[in-house]
């Protein structure tokens, strides 16, 4: 009994090293993207005429706005690292029930199982009704 109770735990704590592993590898090519993306904006060559301007003021405001979902992903990281720290890591803010961890490998910074998220659809389903827990 008492070794496959250490069993378990090890193997959830495998899991969750692999998942921390997988977090700090994200946040690192975000914090690496959202540099590149900051220094192409700066670096961009002044247009030549009015299309020209137009065209980089509308690359311009895609950058930006790539950026800006990209310090959201990098700040929902963060927190996930946070709550691994402090072994709040894998429960739903909303229900409080454990994701699946199919879910997190998927996304490991989630904080909302898939049905609090709006997912569980029922496949085949010809409204598409969202499948709720009891």
């Amino acid at each position: 009994m008492a070794s496959t109770i250490s069993t378990k735990k090890l193997k959830k704590d495998t899991e969750l090293e692999n998942l921390r592993d997988l977090l700090i590898a994200k946040r690192d090519e975000l914090a690496t993207r959202i540099e590149q993306r900051r220094q192409e904006i700066v670096a961009d060559q002044e247009p030549d005429d009015e299309v020209g301007l137009a065209m980089r003021n509308s690359s311009a405001g895609m950058a930006i706005a790539n950026i800006e979902r990209e310090v959201r992903m990098l700040s929902e990281i963060e927190l996930a690292l946070r709550l691994m720290d402090k072994g709040e890591y894998g429960i739903c803010t909303v229900c409080e029930e454990p994701i699946p961890n199919l879910r997190l490998r998927a996304i490991p910074w989630t904080r909302r199982c898939i049905s609090c998220a709006g997912g569980g659809v029922i496949r085949g389903s010809r409204d598409q009704t969202p499948v709720r827990a009891a």
